[in-house]
C-alpha cells in the first residue's frame, strides 16, 4: 500500500491530524484538520502552529519529549469558537533526536456542552423550583453529613421543623398563586430570621426545616422564637385584602444515639404539638 492510501486514509478521519517542525512550522494538515478549523492546508502551511496560554503544550512536547495532552478553543474561519482536545506526540529520527511533533486534535464542543447540561440539572433538581431553597434531597445529604459529624466529635446542632398554619385555607379562598407568594415570602423571611451558616430547606408542601448548629438550647429556642416572631408580623397583599401568616414550629437537639429520621420525627412531633395547642407558637423539646 502506497502513501497514497495512508494519506486518503487520515484525510477521512473526523479526527484532525497536523505534523509540525520542531520550530512548530506545519508540514502536513489533513482534511480533519480543515473541517475543524475552516482553514484549507494551503492557508496553514510553513506557518506555526501555537496553542494559546502560558505554555504552549506543542513546546513543550518538542522540549520534553514527552506525550501531552490539553484543551483549548480554536477559532473556525468563519468566527465560531470550537473546543477541542488536542494529543502531540514528538516525532524523531532514526538517532532519536526529535525533529517535530503529530497534533491530532477533535471537536469535544458536544461533550463539554452535555456536561454543562448535566451540572445545571443536577443543580436544578437540588433546589426547590418555588422558593430557590434547598429541596429535602439535598437537605438530607447535608444532614447526613451532620449527624455523621456529631457521632464522630460530639458536637450537637438543632432542628426547628417549621408548618405554615392554615395554608390549606389560604389556597382554597385565594387560589394557589397567592399560595405560592405566600411560601416565596415565608421562606425569605425564615433566612432573615436565620444566622448565614444555618441551613433552610422547603421539606414540602408548606413544611419548612433548618438546620442550626452551634447552639444549646436556650440559643434553638431564642432562633425559633425570632422566626415565629417574623412571620407573625408579615402580612401578604392580594390587592383587596391582607392575608395575615403564622407558623407553628417544633425545634429540638441532636443526640448521640439519634438517626436523622428520629431526629426530624421528634422534630415533627414537637411541631404537631405547637400546632395542636393553638397555633402560631414554638414547642422546643425540654432537657433531658
Amino acid at each position: 500500500m502506497g502513501d497514497d492510501f495512508f494519506k486518503d486514509t487520515i484525510d477521512n478521519l473526523f479526527l484532525g491530524v497536523c505534523i509540525v517542525d520542531k520550530n512548530r512550522k506545519i508540514s502536513y494538515w489533513n482534511k480533519g484538520a480543515e473541517n475543524l478549523t475552516g482553514l484549507a492546508t494551503s492557508e496553514v502551511i510553513n506557518k506555526s502552529f501555537k496553542l494559546a496560554g502560558e505554555n504552549c503544550p506543542i513546546m513543550e512536547a518538542l522540549n520534553d519529549g514527552e506525550i501531552k495532552t490539553a484543551k483549548a478553543y480554536l477559532s473556525h474561519k468563519n468566527g465560531r469558537k470550537v473546543h477541542i482536545s488536542f494529543k502531540i506526540s514528538p516525532n524523531r529520527n532514526t538517532n532519536g533526536e526529535i525533529i517535530g511533533a503529530s497534533v491530532m486534535f477533535h471537536d469535544i464542543s458536544s461533550q463539554i456542552m452535555l456536561v454543562n447540561r448535566i451540572k445545571e440539572l443536577q443543580e436544578s433538581s437540588s433546589y426547590d423550583f418555588l422558593t430557590q431553597l434547598p429541596n429535602r434531597w439535598l437537605f438530607e445529604k447535608t444532614f447526613r453529613a451532620k449527624m455523621e459529624e456529631m457521632h464522630r466529635t460530639g458536637k450537637v446542632f438543632g432542628i426547628i421543623f417549621v408548618d405554615v398554619d392554615n395554608f390549606k385555607t389560604i389556597n382554597d379562598a385565594y387560589g394557589h398563586d397567592m399560595g405560592d407568594l405566600v411560601l416565596k415570602m415565608v421562606s425569605k423571611r425564615l433566612l432573615t430570621g436565620l444566622r448565614p451558616y444555618d441551613i433552610l430547606s422547603r421539606w414540602g408542601g408548606e413544611e419548612f426545616v433548618a438546620l442550626v448548629p452551634h447552639v444549646n438550647r436556650e440559643q434553638l429556642h431564642v432562633i425559633a422564637s425570632r422566626l415565629r416572631s417574623m412571620i407573625e408580623r408579615m402580612s401578604v397583599f392580594t390587592g383587596e385584602s391582607v392575608i395575615k401568616v403564622t407558623i407553628s414550629a417544633g425545634a429540638t437537639l441532636s443526640r448521640p444515639d439519634d438517626s436523622t429520621e428520629s431526629l426530624i420525627r421528634r422534630a415533627d412531633k414537637l411541631m404537631y404539638q405547637s400546632k395542636t395547642t393553638g397555633k402560631n407558637k414554638i414547642t422546643v423539646e425540654v432537657a433531658n
